[in-house]
Parts: C-alpha cells; sequence; structure tokens
C-alpha cells in the first residue's frame, strides 16, 4: 500500500481512515472525502487498483473513511420492516446513524486531516444494505453529500421504490454510480428476489431526478455477478474513475 491507514476510536465507533499516496508528501494538498459503509473493507481490498489509478492520475487521490457499523440491520436501515428470516430485524434507525456521521465523524476526521471543504466533493458508499443508507443520505443529507457510489444496494427493501418515486433531489450537482449483479436475487423467495429488477427501476428513475441529467449517472451490471463482496470490489474502482475523474 502507497497510502497510510490510520485507526480511531470515536465514541464507541471504530473508523479507519486512508489517507493517498502523495497526502504526506504535499502537506498543502486537501482530497475529496468519501465516507464507507462496513469499515474497510470495500476501499482495501481493492487498493491495488484504486492507487495505480491515483498515481496514473485517472482517479483524483480521495480520503477514505470506513465506519464500523454497531448493528447494520438496525443503522442501515431507513424505517423499519419486517424481517426476511428468523432472528433477523431491520430497525430503522437511518436518520440517527446519518446524523452521527454527518455531526460527529465528518468534523472529527476535518479536525484531524486536510480535507476539501466542499460537500458536493464529499461522498458516501457501501454494500447492500450500506449502499441503501447511502442512497437515502442523498435525499436526507443533501447539504452534506455530492457524489454517491451504491454497490449492489438492497433496493429490495420494503417501500423504497416509494421513497424515491415521492422525493426528488436538493443538490443543484452531483454524481451517482450504481452497480449490480444480474444474478443477485436469484431462486430468492424473500423480496430479495427483486433485486435487480428493483435495481433496474431505480436507475430509470434517478435518471430522471439527477441534477445536470444523464450524464451524472451510470448503471453498470454484471452478468455473472452474485451479491458477494468479490463483486463489489470489482467494480469499485470504476465507480470512483466516474466519481472523482483525474484530470
Amino acid at each position: 500500500m502507497l497510502g497510510k491507514l490510520d485507526t480511531h476510536r470515536l465514541e464507541d465507533r471504530v473508523l479507519y481512515v486512508y489517507t493517498p499516496p502523495s497526502y504526506e508528501k504535499d502537506p498543502d494538498a486537501t482530497y475529496p472525502l468519501m465516507i464507507v459503509q462496513d469499515g474497510q473493507y470495500l476501499f482495501m481490498d481493492s487498493m491495488v487498483e484504486l492507487e495505480a489509478d491515483f498515481v496514473s492520475g485517472v482517479t483524483q487521490e480521495i480520503i477514505f473513511v470506513g465506519i464500523e457499523p454497531n448493528g447494520r440491520d438496525h443503522e442501515y436501515t431507513p424505517w423499519p420492516a419486517p424481517p426476511l428470516r428468523a432472528g433477523e430485524s431491520f430497525g430503522g434507525k437511518g436518520d440517527q446513524y446519518l446524523q452521527l456521521v454527518t455531526k460527529t465523524v465528518i468534523p472529527f476526521v476535518k479536525e484531524q486531516y486536510r480535507v476539501v471543504d466542499d460537500s458536493e466533493q464529499t461522498g458516501i458508499t457501501g454494500g447492500s444494505l450500506g449502499a441503501l443508507i447511502s442512497l437515502y443520505a442523498a435525499f436526507q443529507k443533501p447539504n452534506d453529500f455530492g457524489r454517491f457510489a451504491l454497490m449492489s444496494a438492497s433496493l429490495w427493501y420494503e417501500k423504497f421504490l416509494d421513497f424515491i418515486l415521492d422525493h426528488s433531489f436538493a443538490q443543484s450537482s452531483l454524481r451517482l454510480y450504481m452497480y449490480v449483479g444480474e444474478q443477485e436475487g436469484v431462486g430468492r423467495e424473500t423480496l430479495q428476489r427483486f433485486m435487480v429488477p428493483n435495481s433496474k427501476k431505480t436507475y430509470e428513475l434517478l435518471k430522471d431526478k439527477v441534477p445536470g441529467g444523464i450524464e451524472n449517472i451510470r448503471f453498470e451490471t454484471d452478468p455473472d455477478g452474485v451479491h458477494d463482496h468479490s463483486y463489489f470490489n470489482r467494480y469499485f474502482p470504476n465507480a470512483l474513475r466516474f466519481l472523482y475523474p483525474g484530470s
């Protein structure tokens, strides 16, 4: 790894903060910030390709902040919903979680690191439910986020398509990337069977809502893709190339 990874404990949270290769070399430079759900796997397991893009200039260098969840089924869901299986619980504490991110985590990171003070360049990302809460943040926290990477967002979640229909983006400018594997939800009997069709419906809805037009949204699929971290990581560098293109 060419950059550096720091670990912090903030209240009851573990944060992983990645600073890119040039961070230590240029003390005057500032960098876009991207909030990442589920800790560090999404950027760390993609790091070889990400750093190659940073060094070559394909992608802007970025500060990643991975946040370990305290009960992801509660924190990454926008409202309570029935469980899909025994022992599961969707607590719907997404608004409280996003308040923590915007009012506690981001200010802490900005105090400690050289972050660009521009919400339009501040991103949020995750996989599965982590992507769901990232899309929710696009509507709920327009003054805090302007770039979104949705890796297999759990768009089967009850009433989420209705939420998208009823809401508009308040940002004057944003960029949004979506990925889903074509095999996700295949053979499921739960709401997860709607993973792919709901992702495609969401793209059709969002492309008409994104400020600046269709060039600010990108949707990719993989014909063999299943709901697995390896596919999220395979497409994550593509998301960054679209959201933060280099010079």
